[in-house]
Protein backbone atom coordinates (compact mmCIF):
# COMPACT_ATOMS: atom_id res chain seq x y z
CA UNK A 1 0.00 0.00 0.00
CA UNK A 2 1.31 3.44 -0.95
CA UNK A 3 -0.96 5.66 1.11
CA UNK A 4 0.81 8.77 2.37
CA UNK A 5 -0.49 10.51 5.47
CA UNK A 6 -1.54 14.13 5.18
CA UNK A 7 1.20 15.07 7.63
CA UNK A 8 3.96 13.38 5.63
CA UNK A 9 2.62 14.74 2.35
CA UNK A 10 2.72 18.26 3.81
CA UNK A 11 6.30 17.63 4.96
CA UNK A 12 7.29 16.54 1.44
CA UNK A 13 5.58 19.56 -0.12
CA UNK A 14 7.30 21.96 2.28
CA UNK A 15 10.69 20.37 1.55
CA UNK A 16 10.18 20.82 -2.22
CA UNK A 17 8.95 24.38 -1.88
CA UNK A 18 11.90 25.37 0.30
CA UNK A 19 14.53 23.54 -1.76
CA UNK A 20 17.09 25.92 -3.26
CA UNK A 21 18.67 24.18 -6.21
CA UNK A 22 17.96 22.41 -9.48
CA UNK A 23 14.98 20.08 -9.60
CA UNK A 24 16.99 16.96 -10.48
CA UNK A 25 19.04 17.40 -7.30
CA UNK A 26 15.81 17.94 -5.37
CA UNK A 27 14.59 14.57 -6.63
CA UNK A 28 17.74 12.87 -5.32
CA UNK A 29 17.42 14.62 -1.96
CA UNK A 30 13.80 13.50 -1.66
CA UNK A 31 14.79 9.85 -2.12
CA UNK A 32 17.42 10.21 0.60
CA UNK A 33 15.11 12.02 3.02
CA UNK A 34 12.06 9.76 2.53
CA UNK A 35 13.51 6.27 1.83
CA UNK A 36 10.27 4.57 2.84
CA UNK A 37 8.62 5.88 -0.35
CA UNK A 38 9.51 4.71 -3.86
CA UNK A 39 11.40 6.93 -6.29
CA UNK A 40 8.45 6.91 -8.68
CA UNK A 41 6.04 8.08 -5.94
CA UNK A 42 8.37 10.89 -4.85
CA UNK A 43 9.02 11.88 -8.47
CA UNK A 44 5.30 12.13 -9.12
CA UNK A 45 4.78 14.31 -6.03
CA UNK A 46 7.70 16.55 -7.04
CA UNK A 47 6.29 16.95 -10.53
CA UNK A 48 2.86 17.96 -9.22
CA UNK A 49 4.27 20.52 -6.75
CA UNK A 50 6.56 22.04 -9.39
CA UNK A 51 3.87 22.24 -12.07
CA UNK A 52 1.54 23.90 -9.55
CA UNK A 53 4.31 26.43 -8.89
CA UNK A 54 4.54 27.09 -12.64
CA UNK A 55 0.79 27.68 -12.86
CA UNK A 56 0.86 30.24 -10.05
CA UNK A 57 3.99 32.08 -11.26
CA UNK A 58 3.73 31.84 -15.06
CA UNK A 59 1.98 35.17 -15.58
CA UNK A 60 4.63 36.93 -13.48
CA UNK A 61 7.40 35.26 -15.50
CA UNK A 62 5.82 36.34 -18.77
CA UNK A 63 5.49 39.89 -17.43
CA UNK A 64 9.26 40.07 -16.95
CA UNK A 65 10.18 38.37 -20.22
CA UNK A 66 12.33 41.33 -21.31
CA UNK A 67 14.45 40.89 -18.20
CA UNK A 68 14.81 37.14 -18.81
CA UNK A 69 15.85 37.68 -22.43
CA UNK A 70 18.38 40.35 -21.42
CA UNK A 71 19.77 38.06 -18.74
CA UNK A 72 20.24 35.29 -21.30
CA UNK A 73 21.76 37.58 -23.93
CA UNK A 74 24.21 39.16 -21.48
CA UNK A 75 25.38 35.72 -20.35
CA UNK A 76 25.60 34.49 -23.96
CA UNK A 77 27.92 37.39 -24.83
CA UNK A 78 30.28 36.41 -22.04
CA UNK A 79 30.34 32.64 -22.41
CA UNK A 80 29.48 29.98 -25.01
CA UNK A 81 28.19 27.66 -22.28
CA UNK A 82 25.33 25.32 -23.12
CA UNK A 83 23.65 25.54 -19.69
CA UNK A 84 22.79 29.25 -19.43
CA UNK A 85 19.03 28.68 -19.61
CA UNK A 86 19.30 25.67 -17.31
CA UNK A 87 21.00 27.76 -14.62
CA UNK A 88 18.40 30.54 -15.02
CA UNK A 89 15.64 27.99 -14.47
CA UNK A 90 17.38 26.60 -11.38
CA UNK A 91 17.42 30.07 -9.81
CA UNK A 92 13.73 30.51 -10.60
CA UNK A 93 13.04 26.94 -9.32
CA UNK A 94 10.96 26.04 -12.36
CA UNK A 95 11.42 23.55 -15.22
CA UNK A 96 14.01 24.74 -17.74
CA UNK A 97 11.68 24.15 -20.69
CA UNK A 98 9.34 26.79 -19.26
CA UNK A 99 12.15 29.36 -19.47
CA UNK A 100 12.95 28.16 -23.00
CA UNK A 101 9.33 28.57 -24.05
CA UNK A 102 9.14 32.13 -22.71
CA UNK A 103 12.49 33.23 -24.17
CA UNK A 104 11.79 31.69 -27.58
CA UNK A 105 8.34 33.27 -27.63
CA UNK A 106 9.88 36.71 -27.13
CA UNK A 107 12.86 36.37 -29.47
CA UNK A 108 10.73 34.96 -32.29
CA UNK A 109 7.48 36.76 -31.57
CA UNK A 110 6.99 37.56 -35.25
CA UNK A 111 6.74 33.89 -36.13
CA UNK A 112 3.55 31.81 -35.79
CA UNK A 113 3.20 30.25 -32.36
CA UNK A 114 3.24 26.78 -33.90
CA UNK A 115 6.71 27.40 -35.34
CA UNK A 116 8.01 28.59 -31.98
CA UNK A 117 6.67 25.42 -30.33
CA UNK A 118 8.35 23.36 -33.05
CA UNK A 119 11.66 25.01 -32.09
CA UNK A 120 11.25 23.66 -28.59
CA UNK A 121 10.58 20.17 -29.93
CA UNK A 122 13.36 20.37 -32.53
CA UNK A 123 16.02 22.87 -31.36
CA UNK A 124 17.96 22.48 -34.64
CA UNK A 125 15.28 24.74 -36.16
CA UNK A 126 16.49 27.69 -34.03
CA UNK A 127 18.63 30.05 -36.20
CA UNK A 128 20.88 31.09 -33.29
CA UNK A 129 23.27 28.16 -32.77
CA UNK A 130 24.13 28.98 -29.14
CA UNK A 131 20.46 29.38 -28.25
CA UNK A 132 19.72 26.13 -30.07
CA UNK A 133 22.39 24.36 -28.02
CA UNK A 134 20.99 25.80 -24.76
CA UNK A 135 17.44 24.78 -25.60
CA UNK A 136 18.60 21.32 -26.65
CA UNK A 137 20.46 20.86 -23.37
CA UNK A 138 17.34 21.85 -21.42
CA UNK A 139 15.16 19.56 -23.52
CA UNK A 140 17.26 16.48 -22.81
CA UNK A 141 17.99 17.35 -19.16
CA UNK A 142 14.42 18.12 -18.08
CA UNK A 143 12.25 15.61 -16.21
CA UNK A 144 9.30 17.82 -15.19
CA UNK A 145 8.04 19.51 -18.35
CA UNK A 146 8.47 19.62 -22.11
CA UNK A 147 7.78 17.53 -25.24
CA UNK A 148 9.93 14.57 -24.21
CA UNK A 149 8.47 14.48 -20.72
CA UNK A 150 4.94 14.64 -22.13
CA UNK A 151 5.71 11.73 -24.46
CA UNK A 152 7.16 9.69 -21.59
CA UNK A 153 4.08 10.38 -19.44
CA UNK A 154 1.79 9.25 -22.25
CA UNK A 155 3.78 6.03 -22.63
CA UNK A 156 3.68 5.37 -18.88
CA UNK A 157 -0.07 6.07 -18.83
CA UNK A 158 -0.62 3.59 -21.65
CA UNK A 159 1.63 1.03 -19.94
CA UNK A 160 -0.46 1.13 -16.77
CA UNK A 161 -3.72 1.00 -18.73
CA UNK A 162 -2.44 -2.15 -20.45
CA UNK A 163 -1.43 -3.57 -17.07
CA UNK A 164 -4.93 -2.88 -15.74
CA UNK A 165 -6.55 -4.64 -18.70
CA UNK A 166 -4.34 -7.70 -18.25
CA UNK A 167 -5.20 -7.87 -14.54
CA UNK A 168 -8.90 -7.46 -15.33
CA UNK A 169 -8.81 -10.33 -17.85
CA UNK A 170 -6.85 -12.50 -15.42
CA UNK A 171 -9.52 -11.85 -12.78
CA UNK A 172 -12.21 -13.02 -15.20
CA UNK A 173 -13.74 -9.61 -15.87
CA UNK A 174 -15.60 -8.80 -19.08
CA UNK A 175 -15.32 -5.13 -20.01
CA UNK A 176 -15.45 -2.43 -22.67
CA UNK A 177 -12.48 -0.10 -23.03
CA UNK A 178 -12.45 3.57 -24.12
CA UNK A 179 -12.29 2.68 -27.79
CA UNK A 180 -15.33 0.38 -27.51
CA UNK A 181 -17.35 3.04 -25.70
CA UNK A 182 -16.47 5.87 -28.07
CA UNK A 183 -17.46 3.78 -31.05
CA UNK A 184 -20.92 3.47 -29.48
CA UNK A 185 -21.25 7.25 -29.07
CA UNK A 186 -19.99 8.04 -25.55
CA UNK A 187 -17.86 11.17 -25.19
CA UNK A 188 -16.45 11.00 -21.64
CA UNK A 189 -15.51 7.40 -20.98
CA UNK A 190 -13.71 5.50 -18.18
CA UNK A 191 -10.74 3.32 -19.06
CA UNK A 192 -12.82 0.21 -18.37
CA UNK A 193 -16.61 -0.15 -18.28
CA UNK A 194 -17.55 -3.53 -16.84
CA UNK A 195 -20.05 -5.61 -18.77
CA UNK A 196 -20.70 -7.52 -15.54
CA UNK A 197 -20.21 -5.49 -12.34
CA UNK A 198 -18.52 -6.88 -9.23
CA UNK A 199 -18.64 -6.19 -5.51
CA UNK A 200 -15.64 -4.45 -3.93
CA UNK A 201 -15.57 -3.04 -0.40
CA UNK A 202 -19.34 -3.33 -0.21
CA UNK A 203 -19.93 -1.38 -3.42
CA UNK A 204 -21.13 -2.54 -6.81
CA UNK A 205 -18.31 -1.52 -9.18
CA UNK A 206 -19.25 -0.59 -12.73
CA UNK A 207 -16.07 1.05 -14.06
CA UNK A 208 -12.33 1.40 -13.40
CA UNK A 209 -10.12 4.42 -14.15
CA UNK A 210 -6.31 4.25 -14.25
CA UNK A 211 -4.11 7.17 -13.16
CA UNK A 212 -0.36 6.67 -13.57
CA UNK A 213 0.40 9.39 -11.02
CA UNK A 214 0.24 10.24 -7.32
CA UNK A 215 -3.20 11.26 -6.07
CA UNK A 216 -3.07 14.59 -4.25
CA UNK A 217 -6.09 16.58 -3.08
CA UNK A 218 -6.11 19.23 -5.81
CA UNK A 219 -5.67 16.87 -8.76
CA UNK A 220 -8.17 14.35 -7.34
CA UNK A 221 -10.84 17.00 -6.90
CA UNK A 222 -10.20 18.16 -10.46
CA UNK A 223 -10.47 14.59 -11.77
CA UNK A 224 -13.74 14.07 -9.89
CA UNK A 225 -15.18 17.30 -11.27
CA UNK A 226 -14.00 16.80 -14.86
CA UNK A 227 -14.27 13.03 -15.24
CA UNK A 228 -15.13 10.72 -12.38
CA UNK A 229 -18.39 12.36 -11.29
CA UNK A 230 -19.79 12.00 -14.80
CA UNK A 231 -18.84 8.31 -14.84
CA UNK A 232 -20.60 7.85 -11.51
CA UNK A 233 -23.72 9.67 -12.69
CA UNK A 234 -23.88 7.68 -15.91
CA UNK A 235 -22.76 4.20 -14.87
CA UNK A 236 -22.88 4.07 -11.06
CA UNK A 237 -20.01 3.57 -8.57
CA UNK A 238 -16.48 2.81 -9.77
CA UNK A 239 -12.81 2.64 -8.82
CA UNK A 240 -9.97 5.07 -9.57
CA UNK A 241 -6.48 3.57 -9.25
CA UNK A 242 -3.58 5.88 -8.40
CA UNK A 243 -0.72 3.53 -9.25
CA UNK A 244 1.94 5.72 -7.58
CA UNK A 245 -0.04 6.11 -4.35
CA UNK A 246 -2.22 8.83 -2.87
CA UNK A 247 -2.59 11.07 0.15
CA UNK A 248 -4.94 9.47 2.67
CA UNK A 249 -7.45 12.35 2.80
CA UNK A 250 -8.73 11.82 -0.76
CA UNK A 251 -10.08 8.34 0.01
CA UNK A 252 -13.05 9.76 1.92
CA UNK A 253 -13.30 13.34 0.66
CA UNK A 254 -16.82 14.67 0.18
CA UNK A 255 -16.42 15.01 -3.59
CA UNK A 256 -16.29 11.22 -3.96
CA UNK A 257 -19.88 10.82 -2.83
CA UNK A 258 -20.95 7.21 -3.14
CA UNK A 259 -19.64 6.88 -6.69
CA UNK A 260 -15.81 7.00 -6.40
CA UNK A 261 -13.61 4.50 -4.54
CA UNK A 262 -9.88 5.32 -4.38
CA UNK A 263 -7.18 2.61 -4.44
CA UNK A 264 -3.44 2.38 -5.15
CA UNK A 265 -3.63 -0.89 -7.07
CA UNK A 266 -5.91 -3.30 -8.86
CA UNK A 267 -8.37 -5.04 -6.51
CA UNK A 268 -7.02 -8.32 -5.16
CA UNK A 269 -8.79 -11.52 -6.18
CA UNK A 270 -10.06 -12.15 -2.66
CA UNK A 271 -11.58 -8.65 -2.58
CA UNK A 272 -13.65 -9.24 -5.72
CA UNK A 273 -17.07 -10.85 -5.68
CA UNK A 274 -18.80 -11.24 -9.02
CA UNK A 275 -22.52 -10.72 -9.20
CA UNK A 276 -24.61 -13.72 -10.20
CA UNK A 277 -27.94 -13.64 -11.95
CA UNK A 278 -30.69 -16.17 -11.34
CA UNK A 279 -32.60 -16.89 -14.53
CA UNK A 280 -36.35 -17.62 -14.41
CA UNK A 281 -37.03 -21.34 -14.59
CA UNK A 282 -38.84 -20.84 -17.91
CA UNK A 283 -35.53 -19.66 -19.49
CA UNK A 284 -33.45 -22.59 -18.26
CA UNK A 285 -32.96 -25.44 -20.73
CA UNK A 286 -33.72 -28.65 -18.81
CA UNK A 287 -33.25 -31.03 -21.72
Amino acid sequence: MVVVSTEQFTEIQNFIRAYDGDLNSCNVELESRFPELSAITLGSILSKVVLQRVKTTYSRLVAKVDSLVSQYQNAAQQTPDHDILLKMAAKLRIPSTVVCRIVLGKLYQNLPRSEVLDMLRVPDMIPDSLLAMNVSYCLYSEHMDGPLTDAIRRCIGEEYEDRMKKLARAAGMVFYDEGDLRRTGYDKTPDLKLAVPFLFRGQVINWIESKASFGDVDSHRRYVKDQLASYGNRFGPGVVIYWFGYVDSIADCAENGNEVIVTDGFPETEEIEFLTFNLPCSLVDTD
